[in-house]
């Protein structure tokens, strides 16, 4: 009976332990909490362009802010800065210039890139569709990459939705 016993219990630790391991290995380019980003305030909203910066982040790394201000109807823009930068918005706004809104990171520590500034395509479903490490020149190709993405990948986001 004892050894019966410790097989159970053997495979009771078992299959926690899949448990756990199962959501660590969910890859993080699903289930992406779009819904929290906010309440759209135009039109349908098609894609999520999810920028996460910093203060300390590089300033000509960060000319893609220029683009995302004035984003494509089907666009919608959210920032996401560290924590401990949030009482610092009015200035981080004023040095960099950003318009749309930004959120704290707090919530979001599973998404962090290794790399800041860096962009996230986010379809309404949750899904990320693509990953941008900003390096400066996104503004020469930004603009044409999501036309393209829109005319080839468009029925993502269209699919998504139903």
């Amino acid at each position: 009976m004892r050894k019966l016993f410790m097989v159970l219990t053997g495979v009771v630790i078992l299959y926690l332990s899949s448990l756990v391991y199962r959501e660590k290995v969910i890859p993080i380019t699903t289930h992406f909490p779009a819904k929290r980003l906010g309440e759209e305030t135009k039109g349908e909203i098609q894609l999520n362009l999810v920028f996460f910066f910093s203060m300390n982040s590089c300033l000509p790394c960060m000319k893609v802010i220029d683009f995302l201000n004035e984003p494509l109807d089907w666009i919608r823009v959210v920032g996401i800065v560290p924590e401990k930068e949030m009482p610092y918005l009015g200035e981080i706004r004023q040095t960099t210039g950003a318009r749309f809104p930004i959120q704290s990171f707090r919530g979001w520590k599973r998404y962090h890139p290794n790399y800041a500034p860096t962009l996230y395509g986010v379809g309404p479903d949750g899904n990320i569709y693509f990953i941008l490490p900003c390096v400066g020149l996104e503004e020469t190709y930004l603009s044409e990459y999501l036309a393209e993405f829109a005319k080839k990948a468009g029925y993502l986001l269209r699919v998504s939705r139903n």
